[in-house]
């Protein structure tokens, strides 16, 4: 038996819901469904702040992030923290970007153990 959860605020801001937290499959097509929201939370999220496996966002949280501020395994935005972090500034194992802190890091103002500066 698996557990699914798909709660959406009725409340909206604009059209866009509040809230979208969907951990569940469409029934019909058998895919992730994605959530869709100013703060969402599920595998696939996309909102102002995204929580989940594939996070995309002003604000970026979960193992593959995108977003302005972006927090996770590979993360890629302005402000990038992670494993792999792409950036303008990039903290993480492997940093790349203009502000780049990591173990390897490459870009302009590169710190690091490993620094490739350009």
């Amino acid at each position: 038996m698996t557990m699914a959860l798909d709660r959406t605020s009725p409340q909206t801001l604009f059209g866009i819901p509040l809230f979208d937290i969907s951990w569940a499959r469409d029934p019909v097509s058998g895919r992730q469904r994605p959530a869709r929201g100013i703060i969402a939370c599920g595998a696939q999220a996309t909102g102002f702040l995204a929580i989940g496996i594939q996070a995309f966002g002003f604000v970026a949280i979960g193992p593959i992030s995108m977003g302005m501020l972006s927090i996770g395994a590979v993360s890629v935005g302005l402000a990038a923290v992670g494993a792999v972090a792409i950036g303008g500034f990039a903290l993480g194992a492997v940093a790349i970007g203009y502000a780049a802190v990591g173990a390897v890091a490459l870009g302009a103002k590169a710190l690091g153990a490993v620094r490739i500066l350009f």
